[in-house]
Parts: C-alpha cells; sequence; structure tokens
C-alpha cells in the first residue's frame, strides 16, 4: 500500500456535473440544456464554453472536497435510430458532427483558462462502440451482439470517436456493454488495442461501463471462467472496471496464473498517470484558486440559458406568426403531458442553480403573466382522451395557446427503448381538439430526445408554429426568448437552429429492426427482412423533416464564391490517392486524409430586417450517391455567423481530404474521383426564405 485514500473514478457530467456531494458552500451546480438540443445550435464555441463551465464547476467542487476529478461524459454514439433510448445525450447523427461537438466539449471541459497543466477535470468519451441499442424486442444492451459491417464502423459508428482521441485529446474512454461482432467490447483488443492506442495513439484510461466486464462473463460467455475474463479485458486494455467484478475475482486470477502483478501494473500506471495529469499530487497552483464563486455564476447562468436559445429549431412559421409580441396577449394556457418536466434535470445532470426546476410554464409566464396551464392528457403515451375537452375549452377562453407535447423520459431513456416515433393517439387528439378550439395563435413546442413524426403538426392549418426544443432542462427559458423573439432586456432573438437528426415518418419503425446496424439499404437478416438505410446519409424513404432543417425570422441569401474565378471548378487531389495508396487500418482515417483538400466559400447575406444568427452547413454529394453504398450526401463543414440586416458576410468551408474517398465493403478506402455537387444549406428550406445554393466540383 502506499497509503493513498479511495478514489472514485465514477462522476457524470453530461449537461453538469452529477454524482457529486452538495454542501451549504456548494448547495448546487450549472444545469445546461441536453446535447441533443445544443448539438443543434451548430456551434463549437457554445460546445467549448459549455464544457469548459461544467469543467470549472467540477474542479470547484474537487478543491472544496465534494467531488472527484473523472467525468463520464461526452456521450458521442451517433443517432442511428430514433427509437434509440439515449438519443437525448448525444450530438445527432451526423459522424462529422459529433466528432467536432466531442473535439469542443471535451477541450473546454478539460482545460482551464488559469493554466495549460494540470488538467481542469478529466473527461470521458463513451460507448465505445456500436452501443446505441437499449432493451428492444427481449434483448437488452448487456447481451447484444452488434453485428456491423466493416465499411459502417469506418466511416459512420468510428469516427466520432477517433475525432475525441486525435483532436480533442481526451483523457478517457469508456468500452460498451455490447459486443461487437461477436468480441465484447471491454474484451476487445482490437479496438482497444490495435485501433484505439495504437493507430490513433489515446493516452489515458479505460473504464468499462458499470458491469459491463462482469456482462462479459455472466451475459456474452465469451470466456469460460471469471479468470480468463479478468485476464482478457486487462489485454484487452480495460483498466478500470466500474463496480467489482475484477475485484471479486482478482486474487482467484492471480493464484491460478490467469494474470500477473504485471499486467495490473500496466493499469495502474494509466490510471496514475491520468491522475499525475490532473495534478493530484502537485502542490497548490492557479486551479485551487477555482472557488464555489464559479458555480452558478451570472456569465454560466446566461451561457446555459443562451445555449436553448442558439439551439431551438423552428420547423413551421405560418404566415409568420412568430415571434410574438406579448404585449398582444392578456392571457396565455400551456396544455399538453410536457407542461412541466422535471425528471430530465437531473437526468445525468445535477440540482438546479438555486434548486429552481423551471418548466414549460415557467417559460411563457416570464413574458405573460397571466399564464394557466392544463395536461390535457396524463402523460405522454397516455391514449385517456377524458381531459381533452377541458384543454380544449382552455384554449377557447385563452389569447396564446403553447402546446408542450412529445416525449420524455417515460417512453426514452438509458434501458428503454421506444417502441413508436409518433404522438400518441391521446396527444394527436389533444392537438387537433386545442388547435381547433383556440381563438388565438397555437404554437406546438415539441420536446423529445429522438425525433418525432411530425406530420399531426404540420399538416393542421390550425397549428401556427412548430418548434423542436429536444429536452431543454431548465433552460427551457431560453425556448420562451425564442418563441417571444427577444430576450426579458430587449435583446433581439432570432431561431438559428438546425437539426441534427432528422425526422422520419412513423412507419420506419416497422420498416427496419433495431438489431439490424447496418446504416446502408438493402435485405437484412431481422424481420421485416429489409433496411432502408439510416440517417440522412442512407435514408432512401421520404423524409418529414430533413437533417440541418431550421428557419429563422428573418430571410437569407447564399451565393457560392470562388477565389480562383475558375467555372466549371475542377481539381486534382495528388496527396489523397496517395494516402490510400499505403497499408491502411480499418477504422483509422489517416492523417494526410484530416486535412484540408479544398476550400470552399459561400456569400450569406441577411435579406430580412432583423440582425441574427445563421447555421451555414455544407454537403458534398459524391459521384455514384446512393449506389454501391456511396452516401446520399455528407456534411463536410459548418459554421454559424451574425450578420446584420442588409450585409452580407463571406463563409469559409474547408473540405477534408477523407470526404474524397469511400469506404469499401472490407472498410479500406479508395479515392473517388468524378463531379461532386456541393450544397451550401438545405433544399428544403429554401421556400421558406432560407439560404440555399448548388455549385458542382470534379475531382480528377
Amino acid at each position: 500500500s502506499i497509503d493513498l485514500p479511495a478514489y472514485n473514478w465514477w462522476s457524470e457530467a453530461t449537461h453538469g456535473i452529477s454524482h457529486v456531494q452538495y454542501t451549504p458552500d456548494e448547495p448546487w451546480a450549472s444545469n445546461t440544456a441536453l446535447p441533443i438540443l445544443t448539438s443543434c445550435s451548430f456551434n463549437r464555441s457554445l460546445w467549448s464554453a459549455t464544457g469548459n463551465q461544467i469543467g470549472r464547476e467540477a474542479r470547484a467542487f474537487m478543491n472544496k472536497g465534494n467531488a472527484f476529478s473523472t467525468y463520464w461524459a461526452p456521450v458521442i454514439n451517433i443517432v442511428r435510430d430514433p427509437r434509440w433510448g439515449r438519443n437525448i445525450e448525444t450530438a445527432g447523427e451526423d459522424p462529422f458532427q459529433s466528432g467536432q461537438y466531442a473535439v469542443n466539449f471535451v477541450q473546454g471541459f478539460e482545460h482551464a483558462k488559469e493554466t495549460v497543466y494540470p488538467l481542469q477535470a478529466s473527461a470521458c468519451c463513451k460507448h465505445f462502440v456500436a452501443n446505441e441499442l437499449e432493451s428492444w424486442n427481449g434483448t437488452d444492451r448487456h447481451h447484444f451482439d452488434a453485428m456491423v459491417t466493416q465499411q459502417d464502423l469506418a466511416d459512420s459508428y468510428l469516427p466520432s470517436f477517433q475525432a475525441c482521441v486525435e483532436e480533442g485529446k481526451v483523457s478517457g474512454i469508456m468500452c460498451s456493454y455490447n459486443a461487437v461482432n461477436g468480441v465484447p467490447s471491454c474484451a476487445n483488443d482490437w479496438l482497444l488495442g490495435t485501433l484505439l492506442r495504437d493507430s490513433w495513439q489515446f493516452d489515458g484510461y479505460v473504464t468499462s461501463d458499470c458491469d459491463a466486464v462482469a456482462d462479459v462473463f455472466n451475459d456474452h460467455h465469451y470466456y469460460p471462467s471469471p479468470s480468463q475474463t479478468i485476464a482478457g479485458v486487462l489485454h484487452a486494455g480495460t483498466d478500470v472496471d466500474c463496480v467489482s467484478y475484477i475485484p471479486t475475482h482478482a486474487a482467484a486470477a492471480l493464484a491460478d496464473g490467469n494474470i500477473t502483478v504485471a499486467a495490473m501494473d500496466v493499469a495502474l500506471r494509466r490510471l496514475f498517470r491520468v491522475r499525475l495529469r490532473l495534478g493530484h499530487f502537485d502542490p497548490a497552483g492557479p486551479l485551487q484558486t477555482i472557488g464555489p464563486d464559479q458555480v452558478c455564476s451570472n456569465d454560466a447562468r446566461e451561457l446555459a440559458r443562451d445555449g436553448a436559445r442558439q439551439s431551438v429549431v423552428l420547423i413551421k412559421n405560418t404566415a409568420g406568426a412568430v415571434p410574438l409580441n406579448p404585449a398582444h396577449f392578456q392571457s396565455a394556457v400551456v396544455i399538453g403531458p410536457n407542461v412541466n418536466i422535471t425528471d430530465t434535470v437531473t437526468y445525468y445532470g445535477g440540482k438546479p442553480c438555486d434548486n429552481k426546476y423551471f418548466n414549460a410554464i415557467d417559460a411563457i409566464s416570464q413574458y405573460i403573466p397571466k399564464t394557466t396551464f392544463i395536461k390535457g392528457v396524463p402523460d405522454v403515451a397516455s391514449n385517456d382522451t377524458s381531459g381533452v375537452p377541458a384543454a380544449a375549452a382552455a384554449a377557447a377562453a385563452a389569447d396564446l395557446v403553447i402546446l408542450a407535447i412529445g416525449s420524455d423520459l417515460m417512453l426514452e431513456r438509458e434501458g428503454h427503448d421506444r417502441e413508436s416515433i409518433d404522438f400518441s393517439e391521446g396527444q394527436k387528439q389533444l392537438i387537433a381538439a386545442v388547435a381547433s378550439a383556440a381563438k388565438g395563435p397555437v404554437i406546438a413546442v415539441v420536446f423529445s430526445g429522438g425525433q418525432m413524426d411530425y406530420t399531426v403538426l404540420l399538416g393542421n392549418p390550425h397549428v401556427d408554429a412548430v418548434f423542436y426544443a429536444g429536452q431543454p432542462s431548465v433552460q427551457v427559458l431560453g425556448v420562451g426568448d425564442v418563441i417571444f423573439g427577444r430576450t426579458l432586456s430587449g435583446q433581439s432573438v432570432s431561431p438559428a437552429g438546425r437539426l441534427s437528426q432528422m425526422s422520419y415518418p412513423a412507419n420506419y419503425v416497422n420498416e427496419v429492426s433495431m438489431f439490424d446496424f447496418n446504416m446502408r439499404p438493402g435485405p437484412s437478416v431481422w424481420p421485416p427482412f429489409s433496411n432502408p438505410g439510416r440517417t440522412y446519409r442512407f435514408y432512401t424513404g421520404n423524409v418529414v423533416a430533413p437533417y440541418g432543417f431550421g428557419l429563422s425570422y428573418t430571410t437569407w441569401r447564399y451565393t457560392p464564391w470562388d477565389p480562383t474565378s475558375a467555372a466549371p471548378r475542377v481539381v486534382s487531389l495528388p496527396a489523397i490517392r496517395a494516402e490510400v495508396a499505403r497499408p491502411q487500418t480499418v477504422g483509422h482515417i489517416a492523417a494526410g486524409l484530416q486535412t484540408t483538400a479544398v476550400d470552399f466559400f459561400v456569400n450569406v447575406t441577411n435579406t430580412g430586417a432583423i440582425p441574427a444568427d445563421d447555421v451555414v452547413l455544407g454537403f458534398l454529394v459524391p459521384p455514384g450517391a446512393g449506389t454501391a453504398g456511396v452516401p446520399l450526401q455528407e456534411l463536410f463543414g459548418f459554421e454559424r455567423v451574425h450578420v446584420l440586416p442588409g450585409q452580407t458576410v463571406t463563409v469559409y468551408l474547408g473540405a477534408q481530404g477523407v470526404r474524397f474517398t469511400q469506404a469499401a465493403a472490407n472498410g479500406l478506402r479508395s479515392y473517388l474521383s468524378g463531379t461532386y455537387t456541393v450544397r451550401f444549406g438545405v433544399a428544403a428550406t429554401a421556400q421558406h426564405g432560407m439560404g440555399f445554393a448548388e455549385t458542382t466540383i470534379t475531382v480528377q
């Protein structure tokens, strides 16, 4: 023994620190919107600032002896299927965007402004890998074996983790409960060794998800004995066993020779290296000055609220119904099962500032004091419509109706996947009755993790506007700011959020099994024995609202600009050709493919009357899109800019070399020459006054 006090590696920080001790000095902590909403901001600086504030509060708690230093966030699995219960914790369905979220959140979280060293706190990217199933049709994540093609691993499931490790330089990785192609993740030496440590040069520790080491033996039956299980996970590269399987069986494994002290020392060296990087054994330094005054500071509160403002997505706005002018309404009523969501506040987040659990009612009453509420239906899953007539009567009496509808943790959460992505029949009847009875505007605010099918709202002429609010937690007050187009201090606010996951038609759940991890369309071994493709990159069906969709209170014009003035534009990329000709490791995007290969510029003009942010998305439609496994399109860049009325800004988006390659069935990349369509913005938004433009580039 070296006489060190016990150390707990497990704390959480998805949207605020949790698994910490609250005291009179530190009775609460900042609580931000959940990542499925903040991902819609497409704002790297917001993600970094949010991570930094959460990490700063983690350090403040540590300095007072109220917390440890290692936090198991962020979740960077992609939204593979809208039914997955943990979509609420993710940064959306695109691997590149998810990777950029990881890089910026981690860099912000781990590094304080006071000093480069030591780390402010330790982040952990999870769940490595192909973890996007909780419990479905009798099979749970503890037993599930995700059968994933090498092609899908290479271009869909692994890129966000590589970005987290190589660019984010994260100090922790969590291996997942599930197996991948027959090998449990925490015993997978290809994932944890060949890929993570050898190819990506990961410098940190690997923790199991809690009880995942026990799952290797008890549920996956991968090794014949507990001793061999411990030997296998240590050899693969798992350093921390969350809970107690290794402590329970380690002595026997040592005695029977399955493990050695030297093998355990490898894990201990990695763990203590992280603790050294955290400054645990250093004299007091600049980070010890971070105290309770940094927790729930005025700046922290504004950052969290602004995170929701920046992220809310406007999906429908008939005849400019929003923003609302509060002076025009004497009364409002908030109707729906989500009028008072509180369980998401402490779901991987802690007690909110001042212990105030703000809800949708508060979001409206801050602008219209005479605001009442009625649920109409008991909860998001209920088909009990006995309360609908009273809700309709309340709508008829109020000047303004806000529908608070969608999903909540009853339907989607850790351990529980959704069965439907549609509104319940009870909610549908409530929407119809309230919208028909209302004498004033009807504004729908949809709260959900995974996307809903918005058809019932988009097709109802009495629903004037629709917002997607993800799960904003107590930052629902920021959603109210967007609805009214202003802050309480009078600053103008315009929505600029864009959907970080597409909205599928409700029948999608009948078209593909949750067990099918193939991203690309084609036959399936699981009933209904078909797969229409997953996410905007591969889905071949009709879309309700596409990835990147979002409207504004102003109007926009995009004009592509080529400083070379060459038309048509033709480029040759010999460095990319040479890179893919070298030996490759499946799942590893070589450094030469991560550098910018082609520069793109687009002039963005605010053609409306109010200052506003705009999120500029750049997509590439590759040659042969939608055939032979080639994606329909891929996000290659994004930027968020603020533009005054009548002004134009030039936005630069650089495309990495990897965007001009294609992963083959064996997971290895080849050069893809031909003509690419370059899209700025989302075509479906153009009819609503949003910017959209296309050009082409030929890659020789």
